[in-house]
C-alpha cells in the first residue's frame, strides 16, 4: 500500500502562519494600547463587536466596504506577482474612473449593453495611464516605483483640470465640489440589496452591495484563472521568482512584465465602479483617495494571492469600521487603527521572512 504524504499542506500551513500571526500580534498591540490610554479592553473589544458584528446591516457595511478595497489588491498583487512595484494604482483608478464616466455619460446604449461597456472603459483609462511607466521600465530599465509615483500626482492634477474646466458639468456657482454631468440612467449600478433579502440576508437600502460586487467576483475569478490555470500565469509567477531562471527558460520577461503592469492598471482602473457609479452618478476628481496604497497593504497581507486578496481585504474594511467604533463608544483614537494596520503589515512581512527561511531549510533537509 502507498504511502501517502502530506509535504504540500505542510508547507501551505506553515505560508498561512505569517498573517495569522501577524494579526494575532496587533491585536494584542491594540489591546496594550486600549489599556494605556486608560479604557477598558472589554469594552474595547464590545465596540468593536457593536460597529462591526452585530447586525446584518453592519455585516453588510463591511463587504460594500470592501468591493474597492479588493480592486486596489487585486491590481497591485497581479503586477508584484511579475515582479513589478506597480506603486501607481492611485492615479490609474482616478483616469480609469474618469474615462469610464466618459462612457457613461456621452454613449447611449440599453442597459445591458452599457454597464460592462462602462466596465471596459474604466480598465482602459487605467491600462492607458500604467502604459507610459510600463513602457520606460522594459525599454530604459527606468524603476517604476519612481515613474508609477510621479504619475499619480500628474493624474490627480490632471483630472482635477478636466472636471473644473472642459469637462464640468455644472454652471458656475452652482457647486463647490466641480463634477462631471450625470452618468445615464442606463450605466448606473444596480443594487443587490433585494436578491440578498430574498435569500435571507436583511441588506438595507442604505449598504451598497451593487453590481461592483458581481464585478469584483468575476474578476476576482479570471485573476486567479489567469494566474494558475494558463501559461502565461506560469509566466507571470516564473518572472516574479527569478528573472535569471526565467531568461534561461526562455521566457520573455519584458513581454511580460508589460503585459502584466498594463493589466494592472487595468485593474486599478475598476477601483472607483461603486463610488462613481453606484453611489455618486456622476465623476469628481474629489473620489476616495488612498485606496491605491492600500491596495500595497492588502496585496503583502493576501501574499498576491487572490483569494488571500479577498480575505485581506474584508480584513481592511473590517478594521476600518472597528476605529469608528473605538471612537465612537471608547476614548480610543480612530487614529489608533493606521497604528494597527502598519503594525500588522510589519509583523506579516517580519513574520513571513523567518516562516520562508525555516520552510527552505525543512525542504533541503528532506532533500538531503
Amino acid at each position: 500500500m502507498p504511502v501517502i504524504k502530506f509535504k504540500f499542506n505542510k508547507y501551505k500551513l506553515l505560508e498561512l502562519f505569517a498573517p495569522v500571526a501577524g494579526f494575532i500580534a496587533s491585536i494584542i498591540v491594540l489591546l496594550i494600547i486600549v489599556i494605556a490610554v486608560g479604557e477598558s479592553p472589554g469594552k474595547s473589544l464590545v465596540a468593536i463587536y457593536k460597529f462591526s458584528l452585530s447586525s446584518s446591516a453592519k455585516v453588510a457595511t463591511i463587504l460594500s466596504m470592501s468591493i474597492p478595497l479588493f480592486f486596489a489588491g487585486i491590481a497591485v498583487a497581479f503586477a508584484f506577482q511579475s515582479g513589478v512595484f506597480n506603486i501607481g494604482v492611485e492615479g490609474q483608478y482616478y483616469f480609469g474612473g474618469l474615462v469610464g464616466a466618459m462612457a457613461g455619460i456621452y454613449l447611449h446604449l440599453p442597459a445591458f449593453i452599457h454597464i460592462p461597456v462602462v466596465v471596459l472603459f474604466s480598465m482602459l483609462g487605467g491600462a492607458l495611464w500604467a502604459l507610459i511607466p510600463a513602457i520606460l521600465k522594459v525599454t530604459k530599465n527606468v524603476h517604476e516605483v519612481i515613474t508609477t509615483i510621479m504619475f499619480n500626482s500628474i493624474a490627480l492634477a490632471f483630472v482635477n483640470y478636466l472636471v473644473n474646466g472642459p469637462l464640468s458639468g455644472l454652471g458656475k456657482g452652482k457647486s463647490l465640489e466641480p463634477q462631471t454631468a450625470k452618468i445615464q440612467s442606463t450605466a448606473l449600478f444596480g443594487k443587490l440589496n433585494g436578491a440578498f433579502r430574498f435569500l435571507g440576508w436583511n441588506v438595507p437600502d442604505y449598504v451598497y452591495l451593487d453590481y461592483s460586487l458581481i464585478v469584483a467576483i468575476i474578476i476576482g475569478f479570471l485573476v486567479w484563472f489567469v494566474l494558475f490555470r494558463m501559461r502565461y500565469g506560469f509566466e507571470i509567477r516564473a518572472v516574479g521568482t527569478s528573472l535569471d531562471v526565467s531568461k534561461y527558460a526562455g521566457i520573455k520577461v519584458k513581454r511580460v512584465q508589460l503585459a502584466a503592469f498594463i493589466l494592472s492598471g487595468a485593474l486599478g482602473g475598476l477601483i472607483g465602479l461603486q463610488e462613481i457609479f453606484a453611489i455618486r452618478g456622476y465623476y469628481t476628481y474629489s473620489i476616495a483617495s488612498g485606496l491605491g496604497f492600500d491596495g500595497i497593504a492588502i496585496a503583502l497581507i493576501g501574499k498576491n494571492s487572490p483569494l488571500g486578496v479577498v480575505f485581506a481585504a474584508v480584513l481592511f474594511a473590517f478594521l476600518k469600521q472597528a476605529g469608528y467604533g473605538l471612537q465612537f463608544y471608547t476614548a480610543v483614537p480612530n487614529s489608533v487603527i493606521y497604528v494597527i494596520t502598519g503594525l500588522m503589515i510589519l509583523f506579516i512581512v517580519v513574520i513571513n521572512e523567518v516562516v520562508a527561511a525555516y520552510i527552505r531549510a525543512l525542504r533541503k533537509k528532506e532533500a538531503v
